[in-house]
């Protein structure tokens, strides 16, 4: 075969390899992501559905303002999710029975179906894992093959990666474009290759590119330089955009690329005016970005940016947020929260490179001969760790905290890691790759990538779907985080909705984060002090909070969970017996008070849990406890819930009725005691609301009912509309005037609907209508 042949053939060949690496890249971060989509539902999601459905009805409408949705701005993550919607909607138009626009419209705020959060988080896995590809193709240049492709590899199987971007959120697009923006922006600005990602005999088409051949080659390639320089520049602005679109925090993009420009002025001072043009280039390409894809800011082309920047502003000095942070279990870490959250969700394999570049003592130092002086400054990991810390910094200085919004390192860090690794593999397994000639296709690091590979998978896929219940383990994993950092985001609580859904589908529940129980789970959620529940539900990150109370975290501990949840290792939620313990406000001598069961039932007794603060009482000087009918039941029905409360005894009323005193203290913890109050409630009650006092003190409200039918009343057979609501008593009062009627209903099941009660009175021999109502 002639010399040409072979050199077509090894192009192909090439070419051939390129496709396989890209797609097998694009296939490796993207099952990860796609795996079981509907296993749980985050805290934000059904918001991020719902902000969606209202972007995509607006801009079908010619609402164009209506698309400003949110000012985080989120303008990506809502196209994200408009995409799915719609790919939905078009699979499902039959079912769903309604015009597209109707259909989104008609999508609650705080509760999304499963099949239609899966369709809005597919385009994100789809999106962040192309992503994961473009950002491969854009590092080889800066960092050679083999590193770029480490590095690529560790952001596709990073588990805190992935675990943002497989749902419909704004962390994931905007860390993957602002990363996409810097590798742009860093060739942009002739940022020079590693030198250590080279071995010997490797020559980049960049390199031979500025190298050039004879003059008029050498003078062609500075024109296509600078043409691929300024092209470098313009996409990093559009990149820059888009991610000013996905988070307002991208916008520490800014002085960051100012800081790049004006390196590369200290370092060729003749050249001020080029980097100055290039600058403003960048700045007008993001500018544009940012009005173009964001239908809301064609109306309005400075207010939109400006209103983003604002909120921006607003959200991360919210000190009134900051100072309702609260710590229980965990410490308040204050300036260190980024760091430590972040090297508890690094990877061990990222964690070793890191160290490696850290310390490179460890390894055998790059060759520096030759090097300027100005050789840092032309370094893409210089500049990849200089965003890093500055972008720590950053996010420091500001009072909205949370673990993802650090997200915009990893990727950086994912390839100062690959560079660490490289060298370890350049100085124990590739000793002699200066001293021995290559050749033209050397394999030798294949074993080293696939080891690496396999690596990264082993240590996610034990986590999936469940990826955020992953902690580094050599920062001390789920032993030592439960005791540093606050977690838990939704995951878990569908395995509490489960639960309840086989267990007691009808049923009242107390829990946060009531959008992630929702769409396992059918019965009624409320906060988890709300009346008349069956169960309640503590969750980790509100335990480590001390939230409701410190004291009644102990409390229900004390009577332990029916069903508990834990993830990898990690305690995530119980569900305990309802109904709540309600808390009392301090220095209102009990801490709290629980009865029992959720209503009180007429006749029969009712038990009442007091909680009181150890050694200020004991069981010789018990206040009693009273129930009393509440002095305006019609304005606590209306949702007035401190009238009764405030409310002295009544004067003049029924007797109250007296609670048995307790014959003895139960400890709760060091520094509680419970004591346990038991009212008799007599058959001749009255239904309605009633209100408990310690004292002359009132504790607040329980609501009496009668769970069977008065004796007074007919028997009506076996009456049951659609298996859901019984009738089982009635009685006919007729008059001259008027026929009374009373009814008692039983429910079949739970919860019921509203219903409309016809009652009528029919002639006799025609049937016909006489009265009703």
């Amino acid at each position: 075969m002639s010399k040409a042949g072979r050199t077509v053939q090894q192009k192909n060949r090439a070419i051939a390899a390129g496709v396989i690496v890209y797609l097998g890249l694009f296939i490796l971060a993207l099952l990860p992501r796609l795996y079981d989509l509907q296993r749980f539902v985050t805290a934000d999601e059904a918001k991020w559905v719902y902000r969606s459905a209202q972007f995509l009805a607006a801009l079908l409408r010619g609402d164009l303002a209506g698309t400003s949705v949110n000012l985080t701005p989120a303008v990506t993550t809502t196209w994200l999710g408009s995409l799915g919607l719609a790919l939905y909607y078009q699979f499902n138009h039959t079912v769903l029975g309604l015009p597209l626009a109707d259909w989104l419209t008609s999508l609650p705020e705080f509760r999304t179906d499963l099949p239609v959060l899966a369709a809005t988080r597919w385009p994100m896995a789809v999106a962040t894992s192309l992503g994961v590809v473009l950002i491969y193709g854009l590092a080889r240049p800066l960092f050679g093959a083999t590193v770029a492709f480490i590095g690529a590899v560790f952001i596709a199987l990073d588990p805190h990666i992935v675990s943002l971007s497989r749902i419909l959120g704004h962390d994931a697009p905007a860390a993957m474009l602002m990363m996409i923006s810097v590798l742009l922006l860093l060739q942009g600005c002739r940022v020079a290759r590693w030198p250590g990602g080279k071995v010997a005999g490797e020559q980049s088409d960049r390199d031979a590119e500025w190298q050039g051949g004879g003059d008029a080659e050498a003078q062609d390639g500075k024109v296509a330089g600078k043409w691929s320089e300024t092209l470098f520049v313009l996409l990093s602005g559009v990149a820059a955009g888009l991610a000013f679109l996905s988070k307002a925090p991208a916008l520490f993009l800014i002085p960051f690329a100012g800081l790049l420009f004006v390196s590369r002025i200290w370092l060729d001072r003749s050249l001020s005016g080029v980097w100055v043009r290039r600058f403003l280039l960048w700045g007008v390409a993001a500018y544009l970005t940012f009005v173009v894809v964001w239908p809301a800011a064609w109306v309005d082309p400075l207010g939109r940016p400006w209103a983003v920047v604002e909120n921006g502003f607003i959200s991360a000095t919210d000190h009134d947020e900051a100072d309702d942070e609260n710590y229980w279990l965990v410490p308040d870490l204050g300036p260190f929260y980024y760091v430590v959250h972040g090297a508890f969700k690094l990877s061990p394999l990222v964690t070793v490179g890191l160290i490696v570049m850290l310390f490179p003592g460890l390894t055998r130092r790059p060759d520096r001969s030759g090097q300027e002086a100005g050789a840092v400054l032309n370094s893409p990991l210089f500049w990849l760790a200089v965003f890093v810390l500055l972008f720590l910094l950053f996010m420091t200085l500001g009072d909205k905290r949370s673990p993802r919004y650090i997200l915009p390192i990893f990727p950086p860090l994912s390839f100062i890691a690959a560079a660490g690794w490289y060298r370890l593999y350049a100085t124990f397994i590739l000793r002699d790759h200066q001293t021995k000639r290559r050749p033209a296709a050397d394999f030798r690091h294949l074993p080293f990538v696939i080891t690496l590979t396999l690596s990264a998978l082993v240590i996610l896929l034990p986590y999936a779907p469940y990826y955020f219940t992953y902690f580094n383990p050599i920062a001390g994993g789920p032993f030592l985080a439960p005791r540093v950092v606050k977690y838990g985001w939704g995951e878990g609580l569908d395995q509490v909705g489960r639960f309840l859904q086989r267990t007691a589908p009808g049923s009242r529940v107390g829990t946060p984060y009531a959008s992630t129980v929702a769409p396992y789970f059918g019965g009624r959620l409320s906060d988890i002090s709300g009346d008349h529940l069956d169960y309640v539900v503590l969750y980790s990150k509100q335990l480590q909070s001390g939230e409701p109370a410190p004291a009644a975290i102990e409390y229900y501990n004390t009577a332990g969970p029916v069903f508990a949840v834990t993830l990898n290792g990690l305690p995530y939620a119980s569900v305990f017996a309802g109904p709540a313990l309600q808390m009392l406000p301090p220095d209102a001598g009990p801490l709290g008070y629980r009865p029992l069961s959720p209503y009180g039932t007429i006749g029969q007794p009712l038990d009442v849990d007091v909680l009181w603060p150890a050694n200020e009482v004991s069981i010789s000087n018990l206040p009693s406890v009273t129930l009393h009918p509440s002095v305006d039941d019609g304005a606590a029905e209306a949702g007035v819930a401190q009238t009764s409360r405030a409310a002295a005894p009544p004067a003049g009323s029924s007797l109250p009725i007296v609670a048995e005193t307790p014959s003895n203290l139960t400890p709760v913890g060091e520094a509680m005691m419970v004591s346990r109050y038991r009212l008799n409630l007599p058959e001749d009650l009255e239904r309605g609301r009633y209100t408990l006092f310690v004292d002359e003190q009132p504790l607040g409200d329980i609501d009496l009912r009668r769970f069977a039918a008065p004796p007074n009343l007919s028997r009506a057979g076996e009456v049951i509309f659609d298996d859901q609501i019984a009738l089982v008593g009635y009685q006919i009062n007729p008059s001259t005037d008027f026929v009374g009627l009373t009814v008692a209903w039983q429910a079949k099941q739970s919860p019921l609907p509203d219903y409309t009660v016809f009652a009528q009175i029919l002639d006799a021999e025609t049937d016909e209508r006489v009265a009703g109502v």
